[in-house]
């Protein structure tokens, strides 16, 4: 895994935290477009809500220890610990088994049938008393506290995915979608420029080969709904950096329907979406 230096923390709604790491694309990887000259924030999220937390996914393992630092400093003493999972893939999953061991979740919930610490090992049996949700589906709300995350269908998909939808901070969790937004200087976090049609539609192809000869008019239509559906001012991917403003979330999800639009057997030529200040 290349890796970069450069890991931060970043509060992004009000109680709800980005825990980054930095992936240097100078060195392919299998999400991002060949060629991509910048670095690439794999991130956790974390939200706080009074004497319980929820973490989303658990990051890539190479980045580990850092995550289970930043995660110690943000938690208030005698915090109660959740875990909700967006996918049961390494980049989701890699630190399952490291972070409850030091932080005993109180739950674990995700869309599979095996209990996540599982897919690390036969590791389920050291932790008798964290509660297991598993077989989560869209509508399902995931408690934690006095809160709970709403369960959203995603637009894409390869293998089973969750989105998950905060309505307190109007947050939308997307797991490996809405990736391609990069950070171009490690250091200062300088981000690239916003994506475009065709960088969207690169990292598209990249990171979902099977767009290409896919009708794509379905993930046209669950996008809408999902954009229609809920008032979003965060985007919060897995991949790439987060989209933060009512405005700029708009543009976003209208790129990314202009390039999915751009796919597959239905293909339209590129249009010019507009940005407006």
């Amino acid at each position: 895994m290349p890796e970069a230096d450069g890991g931060r923390v970043r509060e992004i709604a009000p109680g709800t935290f980005a825990i980054s790491d930095l992936v240097d694309l100078r060195e392919p990887v299998s999400w991002a477009a060949p060629g991509t000259a910048a670095f690439d924030p794999s991130t956790c999220y974390l939200v706080l809500a009074r004497a319980d937390a929820l973490l989303i996914d658990t990051g890539l393992r190479a980045h580990g220890a850092a995550i289970g630092d930043r995660l110690a400093a943000l938690l208030p003493a005698g915090t109660r610990l959740w875990l909700t999972m967006t996918r049961v893939e390494p980049d989701a999953l890699g630190n399952v088994d490291v972070l409850a061991e030091r932080f005993r979740f109180a739950g674990i919930s995700s869309q599979t049938n095996v209990i996540p610490l599982d897919y690390i090992g036969p590791l389920s049996g050291r932790y008798p008393d964290v509660a297991i949700t598993n077989g989560l589906l869209p509508g399902d709300r995931v408690p934690f506290g006095e809160r709970e995350l709403l369960v959203v269908e995603p637009a894409v998909r390869t293998l089973p995915t969750l989105w998950y939808y905060d309505q307190v901070t109007r947050t939308l969790f997307t797991s490996d979608f809405f990736g391609g937004a990069f950070v171009e200087e490690s250091d200062a976090w300088t981000p690239s420029p916003a994506p475009d049609i065709a960088a969207t539609r690169a990292h598209l192809l990249a990171k979902f080969d099977w767009l290409a000869i896919a009708d794509t008019s379905s993930a046209v239509a669950r996008l809408r709904g999902v954009r229609d559906g809920f008032e979003i001012d965060v985007i919060a991917p897995g991949h790439g950096l987060w989209t933060v403003g009512r405005k700029a979330v708009e543009h976003r999800i209208e790129v990314t329907l202009a390039a999915l639009e751009s796919l597959g057997t239905r293909a339209r030529s590129l249009p010019v979406v507009e940005v407006t200040s």
